[in-house]
Order: C-alpha cells, then structure tokens, then sequence
C-alpha cells in the first residue's frame, strides 16, 4: 500500500465492543443473584444461537422467550423475561469512545453498521452518541447481517457513500474482510481507543 492514496470522508462504527461494552455473563448478573445462574443465564439466553436470529430479525420476542425458557431451569424463566427487555442498559459506553465520535465528525460524516436487533433504535438514547450519527444500518431492521456483502452495500447505497471515502471499525476480523471485498478500508478494534 506504499504509495496509495485515499480520502476518508466517512467512518462506519460497529456498536457492540466498539461503541458498547458487550459482556454475556457481565450483562445477565444485572438479572440474577447467583454467580453461576448468571453464566448459565448469559450463555443460554445471550446465545449466538438466538442472538444472530434476533440480529437478522427473523426471530420475535415472544419465540425467542420460549425457546430459551425451553433450555433454562424454572428458576430462571422471570430472569430471561427481565433479560429480554432490559440487557441494554447494562451495555456501558466504552470510555472515550463518543469522544472519538465528536472529534471524528469535525472532519468526516459517521454511520452506524451493527448486527442488532431492531430494538436498538428506540433504545439508541442508552447509547447517546448514535444521536450524532448521520445514519445508522441495523440488521434486525435491514433483515441483513455482517459479514455478508449486502449489507454493505445497502449502506453505501442508502446513504450515497463511495467505498474508496470509507473506513469501517469493527472489533470481528471477518465483518472487516468482508467490507474489504466491497472496497471499504477497514480497521480492527482492539478496545484501545
């Protein structure tokens, strides 16, 4: 790349661990008393398994409760309710990173590409920076997901940007391999802001 020259005119932030603290076990004690209930609770009720289907927006709220109450004790079934409407709030900002927004938006326009569930944008509020971005693609309302290629494009189509005036950061090696394949320059975050 000795020699290339590009212009970013656009910074595309991933939300969860890179806007967002994410932590399954960290997230399900805020909705059970015990250490290892909250594990099983974080693991069971947070799995990929429910989470990717909530984040392509394929799965409702009242299939996803009844499933995982399918796999939890009884003791348990008011904690994944609870889980259910209130694990956002327990997504903690990561410390300078709206900082980073604010300065980043002086020079160039941001956006939001996240695999979330369609909830995130009547919650976006718990998340305040995600009001200073000029737009946001969330897959659980796009019915699209990272890291497949439509997604990004949907982005750059929605909001009329070009991908050479791009960089995405993303803390998953494969969401930012796959924004490459469209010609979106990409960063890996390692939560070092």
């Amino acid at each position: 790349m000795i020699g290339e020259v590009f212009m970013i005119k656009n910074v595309i932030f991933d939300c969860g661990k890179v806007l967002a603290q994410y932590d399954e076990t960290y997230i399900a004690s805020f909705f059970t008393d015990n250490a290892e209930d909250a594990e099983l609770l974080g693991r069971v009720g947070m799995a990929r398994k429910y989470w990717d289907r909530f984040d392509r927006g394929d799965l409702e709220e009242e299939e996803y409760l009844k499933l995982v109450k399918e796999e939890l004790p009884f003791r348990l079934h008011e904690s994944v309710e609870r889980l259910s409407e209130g694990w956002i709030d327990h997504c903690d900002s990561i410390p300078g990173m709206a900082e980073l927004v604010m300065d980043v938006k002086k020079n160039c326009k941001v956006f939001l590409l996240s695999n979330f569930n369609k909830k995130l944008r009547q919650e976006a509020y718990k998340i305040p920076v995600l009001k200073e971005f000029d737009g946001l693609v969330i897959s659980g309302e796009v019915k699209m997901v990272k890291p497949f290629g439509e997604i990004y494009q949907y982005l750059l189509a929605t909001y009329g940007l070009k991908a050479e005036e791009c960089i995405f950061i993303d803390d998953n090696a494969a969401n930012i391999a796959a924004g490459e394949t469209v010609g979106i320059k990409g960063y890996l975050f390692d939560g070092d802001v």
